[in-house]
This record gives structure tokens, sequence and C-alpha cells, in this order.
């Protein structure tokens, strides 16, 4: 199975709702491609200066402590929608976390602004997770500005775009970039050392959670920072 994109819901959006608006952003297909334990999933291609490859966006209705093991084990990212008023998932979140060390990329998507909102702030959402969670606030078709194209979910696929997943072959003969052969030598070169770390980061059992989490920050930064650059040539 590819790396799964795992997506819950703890409010009024359906985890359905979110992989489709996903897959808008990205103009790929609404349709499941296959079914593991009894979950649909849907493929989601991903594509950058470096490589092509796919991933399975997984919604997944209940709560998190009830999806299968197996799921879990191919999960390397975690988006859930919440309500800033009710946090009592928040517990689960720190349990699979620690168990599921593969997990490195997450979002927390909600429809209020948690800076106005009475309930959880994004500080106290990161401590009580220990978890680096992008924080990101969906914009309702009836709030969305006609001439602003932005809804959220184009943070969401930046996020995705600039993983470096655990199927990611550098050099991928899919991919060709009109770039000279020195060139391509040069930046494959740097990819696969940033595939080298990632899978060194994933490898390393040594490291605490929170130093795990620090790396983790660290690297995204970089690779995001790279794969932008790259993207403006």
């Amino acid at each position: 199975m590819d790396p799964a994109v795992l997506i819950l819901s703890y409010g009024a959006m359906t985890p359905l709702e979110i992989a489709e608006g996903i897959l808008s952003e990205m103009d790929q297909p609404k349709e499941p491609t296959l079914s593991e334990c009894s979950l649909n999933c849907y493929k989601c291609t991903i594509k950058n200066k470096y490589y092509n490859t796919t991933i399975n966006l997984v919604p997944a209705a209940g709560k998190l402590e009830n999806v299968p093991e197996d799921i879990l084990k191919a999960t390397e990212a975690l988006i859930i929608y919440f309500v800033p008023t009710e946090t009592s998932f928040i517990d689960s979140i720190s349990k699979t976390l620690s168990e599921n060390h593969q997990i490195q990329l997450g979002f927390l998507l909600t429809s209020s602004n948690l800076s106005e909102s009475s309930g959880v702030s994004i500080s106290d959402l990161k401590e009580s997770t220990n978890f680096f969670f992008d924080v990101i606030t969906l914009k309702d078709d009836d709030e969305s500005d006609p001439d602003d194209s932005e809804n959220g979910y184009e943070e969401v696929v930046e996020g995705l775009q600039n993983t470096v997943w655990s199927n990611v072959n550098y050099g991928s003969k899919d991919s060709k970039p009109e770039m000279s052969t020195d060139e391509l030598d040069s930046q494959l070169r740097d990819f696969e050392n940033l595939l080298l770390t990632a899978q060194s980061l994933r490898n390393d059992t040594s490291l605490s959670r929170e130093q795990f989490l620090d790396r983790a920050e660290q690297f995204a930064g970089i690779v995001s920072s790279i794969l932008n650059d790259n993207d403006s040539d």
C-alpha cells in the first residue's frame, strides 16, 4: 500500500468532504481507487521538481482509536478536522503518535478562528499533542472572497507536495525535467542527500519524541525551501 494520509473529523465537516476538497484543489479525480480494511482510499498523485509519486487519501469515519492497525501502519500524514470547543480527541492523538513514529506530517483543520474562540489555542494544541501540527482555518463558501482563490486547502496541498514520502525513488524515469545533464545530475544528488536524510531520520530510534519532532520540523523547512526555490526557476 502506498503511504496513507489519514483524514478524521471531530466536527460537522466529514472526512470525505475534506478528501474531496484536497483532490479538487489538486484537480484530481474524486473516485475511490481501492479499499483497505473496509475504508475507501483515494489515489493522489504528487509531482514536483524531483519526483512523481502516489499516496492514498484515507477518509475514516469515527475516532482515531478505532482506525484499523493496518491503516495506521501505512499512515505517514494525519489530517484532523476539529472545533475549538471540543478537544477530547487530543489524548488519542498523543497516544497514536507515540506508537507510530512514521507519522511525520500533521494538519489540524477548523472553520473557526482560534484567536477569537473561547476554546483551545494553537499553542495549547501543539503542547498537548507534542507534535508539530499546522493549524489551518478553512473558509466556508459563504465567507470566500470571489477574487480570492485561497480556501485553506492550498496549504494542505503544499505540505503534501513538500514531503519526502517513503515510496519516493529519486531520479524516477517518469520525471523528465527540462534541464541540462549537469543541472539534472546536481539536483538528483541534492535530492538523494535529502532522501537519505529522511530515511535516517525515520530509522533513528535513539531520538526522543521531542528531538525527533525538532529534527523533522527543521528537515521539512529545508525541503520546502528547496522545492519552492526550484519551482520559481
